[in-house]
C-alpha cells in the first residue's frame, strides 16, 4: 500500500517524539536515596499517566522540573513541604500546605538556601512552616532536577529574582495531591512546625 508524504511525515514525527522521550528517560536514573524504595516506570506502563509528567516538566525559566522520571513507590517514605503557615489563607480560605511540589530528602540548611535549591519564587511561598507527610507504597509520582525560574515567572519587575537549574536537589511532583488521600497521608497541621530561618530542620526559637 502506498503511503502519502503527509502520512509518512506524521509517522516519522511520532517516532521521533517517542525516541526523544525514551532517550531523555534513559539519561536519568533513580537517586541513591530512593534505591530499594521505588521502581522506575516506562511510558508504556499503564500507571505512567498518573504522574502527569506534562504538568511537571516545564520549559526553561518556568519552574517545575527540566526532565522527569516516573516512579512507583514500593515502600512508604516521608516527604516534606514548606508552606506559609496556618494563619495565611488565600481568597478561598485555604492554606498552601498541600500542593504539588515536595521533597523526599530531609530538610536542611537555611530557608534562603532552600528557596534557591528548589527554585521557589518569594511570591509563591513564604517558606516559614514545615509539613511532613507520608508518601505511601503504590503512589505514582514524577521526580527530577529543578528547572530554572526567570524573574518574569516570579513576577519581579526589577528583574532581580531568578533561579538557575539545579541538577543536585531533585523535586517530587504529586499530581492533584488533595485527591490522593490514600497515597499521600498527612497528619493534622498542628504536627507541623514554624522553621528556624537559619536551619529549617529545627523549630523557630
Amino acid at each position: 500500500m502506498k503511503t502519502s508524504p503527509r502520512a509518512f511525515t506524521l509517522h516519522a514525527l511520532a517516532w521521533a517524539v517517542v525516541a526523544f522521550s525514551s532517550a531523555a528517560h534513559a539519561e536519568l536514573s533513580l537517586p541513591a536515596s530512593l534505591a530499594g524504595k521505588a521502581v522506575v516506570l516506562n511510558p508504556s506502563d499503564p500507571d505512567y499517566a498518573r504522574a502527569m509528567v506534562t504538568s511537571a516538566v516545564q520549559p526553561a525559566g518556568m519552574g517545575g522540573v527540566s526532565e522527569a522520571l516516573v516512579i512507583k513507590m514500593t515502600v512508604d517514605i516521608p516527604v516534606w513541604r514548606m508552606w506559609n503557615g496556618p494563619a495565611k489563607l488565600d481568597a478561598n480560605g485555604r492554606t498552601n500546605r498541600i500542593g504539588g511540589w515536595w521533597g523526599y530528602d530531609a530538610p536542611k540548611g537555611s530557608a534562603a538556601e532552600y528557596r534557591t535549591n528548589y527554585e521557589i519564587c518569594k511570591g509563591w511561598n513564604d517558606l516559614t512552616w514545615m509539613a511532613q507527610c507520608t508518601l505511601k507504597a503504590g503512589a505514582v509520582v514524577a521526580i527530577g532536577p529543578g528547572q530554572s525560574v526567570s524573574a518574569a515567572t516570579c513576577g519581579d519587575v526589577t528583574n532581580q529574582e531568578n533561579y538557575p537549574v539545579n541538577t543536585r536537589d531533585w523535586q517530587l511532583y504529586i499530581n492533584k495531591p488533595w485527591a490522593r488521600g490514600t497515597e499521600l497521608v498527612c497528619p493534622a497541621d498542628t504536627q507541623d512546625y514554624e522553621v528556624d530561618p537559619a536551619d529549617i530542620s529545627r523549630r523557630r526559637p
